[in-house]
């Protein structure tokens, strides 16, 4: 039986076994309280500690209201009743306890009209509204760490079909950037700057307390998913609940060697107690392509050929320039629309049941989607799958078993390459098609594309929790979580001899290429908590252990020599069959803890601590010592601050400092490793020796410090949330070069090299407005990051990065050549030496500093809800240097290329200014033109205000509920990328690409109800 199979297997016993051990009657839910001037704040916490729920209320409730009370084993409503009396309203929403301040004149509300959430729970910033971190939850109010809440129905409309998309722009120090806009491409994503030299970088994702790999290496082999495509492509976005990403030592210490860069909690749906209710969303819509770059036309671009041959002194033959003897050249083909200016179409549905008692929540769903795309040809991307989620309790409501299970299945069809690759072909080609109908063999026709080779692969993925939790003893739970996740995918990218023109098929073969992958990961964590209230006291004690392994495989398999394209799929067809098979196990056992104070709510300290072990690390540094401190001081609960509070509501300053590691340095690196040579000796096959053993290989190592300030003003209206942080990495890891008698050209060791990364984060939460008819609130942030190599011991150690690193500079920072026009005598360009003055590109300095990291970035996110209609609008903006995709590395102006329009300011005759060299078809001026993309010219402004989402929509009248039998109804209109405001020429200056289709344009409407 597979191990996957057993695992599953394992998965229903235990489940099943617990289902037997509770009872599934259903019931209500007791509360025990008993205790004098016990403030409300108080009472929240305990209710709490008894119950799955929390609660939601804003700055006009007073928590510090006492009272004396005395309950044993009553019910829920009864002690709500009590507690709130005529002064606050309270309502269910899923798990949460609205609080409200009733108004004076009370204003009549439809019983079942639905709950809505006000604006500030709609931000994610207020106070009291439960954030979740690492093992547990707190509140805004009370963190002393810096966690950012994502929470809404937004997180899936601005998601598409990669979930981490739902996170730019609305989270400040994470920068999170597509490399293309078709689906299962690489996403980077960097939290608070780079912490290594050379390893990753990439924040550690968990989804529902499952370790998520997010990347499927290899990319199944696909020429545009590229090596690391995104894992997320395969999560519903629909299934998820909240994203909690985690910052500084205090929020991710407990996390150790892992926790460097950060921490993304990731929450899936789950069920809510209530009646039965069916929830569906149908949704279609449209993808295009927004932005094109304005290119030469046909009669341009001729005379920029023939310029060409005049300046060199050539004349044009047929094999020199076929565009202009042997092609039409009165024919034009804007080849961005023909390629890339298609419709992609998608459609989606999303049906639901959940509902359930006090003891048993239970959610099920079920999703399809599928979308095509603006290639030319049937590509498109189709998906479906399912999500479960079932919370049992106990009738005394100590013991409970959640288990959470989702399920994807996605099929992928790709071209072989991306078109968006040959816009830049002559605009006066021949037809793609014959006037039979049939493929254009006679040049290098694009559309050939559509036969082969084609890219097919199916990706499957599955995600199961179980979690097991008991209340021993009062203010103490014992908790376990089981988790299991496999992803796998299986590919075929098929080169048929279609591809050939008829002539000469008979002389060429097809081939095929078969690629599977495997990982699978496996978790267990046992936890305690004991929390304790002793009069103006809170404690909490947190216990446990970590006890996880992943597995990853990788098959390639390739077949040559195919006779028939109809034999394809079948390898026993190839005349030839090779391949290979990769593979790595990791192992991680940890064990921690985490105590946090609560001193009269004004007072508050975190202390947590972890130790790991992990399979990467060498054999006398497999295990490390974590930890952090944080604390924080609500200086408005002191006496001195209480006549401020109409104006100053909250204030909480807040510092935390620890040490995290990085283990994303791949398995096996301190191993003794060989590679295999090239050719054989009496048909044998050698190995020689690539890297020494190293025993003392060890983590990367982040010091993080960290300082805030937290503000409310005007009874928390407007809030603001400062944190400044200063990291600093060290023990490096890089391979050290070593002489050749040592029988291997390099270790890999830890360097005491020094990287710190500094930064300002600002969040700025206002309620503008608020009233019976009309509500507008927004979030805007801002972030300024900055990076430095303060330190590179060893200058004999050579830097392993293509640009390479200086000590002193940031790690993005290059030095390039600066331009100094074009020479107005030859056409060339030329550059500056060391003294400035003008020369040709051999004798350039590389002396100006060119820093490709971001200034500054950020979001605003404005809701607006007047009546029954609401608007969503996120802005994402980023200040920061780009390539300049003018150049083309490989065809200068004057190749049998088309180019950009802003290549008309070129040199014609001596004593002209121009801005570009003048036009060739030789390599004369290649030494020029290459410097010219390495100097400051191949850098520009690619600085954007893009108007990331927007949401329109209309919720149905209490009437047509009514008439309708309906109890939620809401139609609306989706778009993302409407625009973008940039100065940049290119075709977006995120991707920052001229090969690469970018981010698309997305316009869809659909409905939402719930019966």
């Amino acid at each position: 039986m597979p191990e996957r199979t057993k695992c599953c297997t394992l998965f229903l016993l235990l489940y099943t076994c617990c289902l037997l051990q509770v009872h599934g009657q259903q019931g209500r839910i007791s509360i025990s309280i008993s205790g004098r001037r016990l403030s409300l704040q108080h009472l929240f916490t305990k209710i709490q500690e008894q119950t799955d729920y929390y609660f939601s209320y804003g700055a006009d409730v007073n928590v510090a209201r006492t009272m004396d009370v005395d309950f044993k084993q009553t019910r829920l409503s009864t002690v709500l009743k009590t507690i709130l009396g005529n002064d606050y309203s309270w309502e269910f929403d899923g798990r949460s306890i609205n609080i409200r301040k009733l108004p004076s004149t009370p204003i009549p509300v439809p019983a079942h009209k639905p709950a809505r959430d006000t604006p500030q729970l709609i931000q994610g910033k207020a106070l009291d509204e439960t954030v979740i971190i690492a093992y547990g939850t707190t509140t805004q109010r009370f963190s002393t760490g810096n966690v950012t809440a994502i929470k809404g129905e937004s997180i899936a409309g601005q998601s598409g079909t990669n979930l981490l998309l739902a996170l730019q722009g609305r989270v400040p120090g994470l920068l999170v950037t597509q490399t293309g806009g078709i689906g299962g491409m690489a996403m980077k994503v960097q939290l608070r700057g780079q912490n290594s030299l050379e390893n990753g970088t990439q924040p550690l994702f968990i989804i529902d307390g499952i370790p998520y790999n997010p990347t499927l290496s290899g990319g199944l082999g696909s020429q545009i998913w590229g090596e690391k495509a995104s894992a997320f492509n395969f999560i519903n976005p629909e299934d998820v609940e909240s994203i909690d990403v985690l910052k500084d030592a205090d929020a991710t210490a407990i996390y150790g060697s892992r926790g460097a860069n950060g921490v993304i909690l990731i929450n899936t749906r789950k069920g809510k107690a209530g009646k039965t209710q069916l929830r569906f969303n149908i949704a279609t819509g449209v993808t295009y392509t927004g932005h094109s770059v304005q290119l030469l036309n046909t009669p341009q671009y001729l005379a920029m050929r023939n310029e060409a041959f005049r300046n060199d002194g050539i004349k044009p033959t047929d094999r020199n320039a076929p565009d202009l003897l042997k092609w039409d050249t009165t024919r034009y083909t804007d080849w961005q629309k023909e390629l890339i200016g298609g419709t992609g179409r998608t459609i989606s549905t999303q049906a639901s049941i959940s509902g359930g008692s006090t003891n048993y929540q239970y959610l099920l769903s079920g999703h399809y989607r599928r979308e095509s795309m603006v290639f030319p040809g049937a590509f498109a991307d189709t998906r479906g799958g399912f999500h479960l989620s079932t919370n049992t309790n106990s009738n005394n409501q100590r013991f409970s078993v959640t288990f959470i299970g989702s399920f994807l299945a996605d099929k992928t069809t790709l071209p072989g390459f991306d078109f968006t690759s040959r816009i830049m072909l002559p605009p006066n080609t021949p037809p793609a098609y014959l006037e039979d109908g049939s493929l254009n063999y006679s040049w290098l026709n694009p559309y050939i594309g559509l036969v082969g080779p084609l890219f097919n692969a199916d990706v499957k993925n599955l995600l199961a929790n179980i979690g097991l939790q008991y209340r021993l003893l009062p203010g103490l739970v014992l908790k376990t979580n089981v988790g299991y996740n496999w992803l796998t995918g299986r590919s075929a990218s098929l080169t048929p001899l279609a591809i050939y023109a008829p002539a000469i098929r008979n002389t060429r073969r097809g081939s095929a290429q078969h690629f599977h992958y495997e990982g699978i990961s496996r978790i267990i964590e046992p936890q305690a908590t004991y929390t304790l209230d002793k009069f103006d006291w809170h404690l909490q004690i947190l216990a446990g252990g970590t006890l996880q392994g992943y597995n990853e495989n990788r098959d390639a398999l390739y077949a040559d020599g195919f006779k028939d394209d109809a034999l394809l799929s079948n390898i026993y067809y190839a005349d030839t069959v090779y391949g290979k098979t990769e593979t790595a196990a990791y192992r991680y056992v940890a064990l921690f803890g985490r105590m946090g104070i609560n001193y009269k709510n004004r007072y508050l300290l975190n202390l947590s601590v972890r130790r790991d072990g992990s399979s990467r690390f060498g054999p006398r540094k497999q295990f490390a010592s974590f930890g952090a401190i944080g604390a924080a001081w609500i200086f408005t609960e002191e006496h001195f601050a209480k006549h401020l509070q109409d104006i100053l509501s909250f204030g909480k300053l807040r510092a935390s400092y620890g040490t995290t590691g990085n283990d994303q340095i791949g398995d096996y690196q301190y191993l003794g490793q060989y590679k295999k040579v090239d050719g054989n000796y009496q048909n044998v096959t050698g190995l020689r020796p690539a890297s020494l053993f190293n025993a003392d290989f060890a983590w990367e190592l982040t010091r993080k410090s960290e300082l805030g300030l937290d503000l409310g003003f005007l009874h928390d209206k407007l809030l603001l949330y400062a944190s400044y942080y200063l990291y600093r990495s060290s023990n490096q890891l890089v391979s050290y070069p070593l002489p050749d008698i040592t029988g291997s050209g390099s270790i890999i060791g830890n360097l005491p090299a020094v990287i710190r990364n500094n930064g300002l984060e600002l969040v700025l939460s206002a309620q503008h407005i608020r009233n019976r008819n009309f509500e507008w609130a927004s979030s805007f942030n801002i972030t300024f990051g900055h990076n430095q190599l303060l330190r590179y011991p060893d200058p004999t150690i050579p830097m392993q990065s293509s640009t390479g690193f200086v000590e002193g500079q940031a790690l993005s920072q290059l030095y390039v050549a600066t331009a100094m026009g074009v020479d107005p005598a030859t056409g060339a360009y030329q550059f500056a030496d060391a003294n400035h003055h003008p020369v040709p590109a051999d004798k350039a300095v590389e002396s100006k500093p060119m820093d490709m990291a971001p200034v500054c970035y950020g979001g605003w996110r404005n809701n607006f809800q007047w009546r029954r209609f609401g608007l969503e609008i996120l802005l994402q903006f980023t200040k920061q240097k780009g390539l300049n995709t003018i150049f083309d590395p490989n065809y200068m102006p004057g190749y049998v290329q088309n180019q950009y329009a802003v290549v008309l300011s070129r040199w014609q005759q001596p004593g002209d200014i121009a801005t570009y060299q003048r036009y060739t078809q030789t390599g004369s001026l290649r030494n020029g033109y290459r410097k010219a993309i390495e100097s400051d010219l191949g850098y520009v402004d690619a600085s954007f205000i893009r108007c990331r989402y927007v949401e329109a929509s209309w919720s149905f009248p209490v009437k047509l509920l009514q008439r309708l039998h309906l109890q939620e109804g809401k139609c609306y209109l989706q778009g993302q990328n409407l625009l973008t405001w940039t100065h940049y020429t290119g075709l977006d200056p995120e991707t920052q690409s001229k090969t690469t289709l970018p981010p698309l344009r997305m316009v869809s409407c659909g409905l939402k109800i719930a019966l």
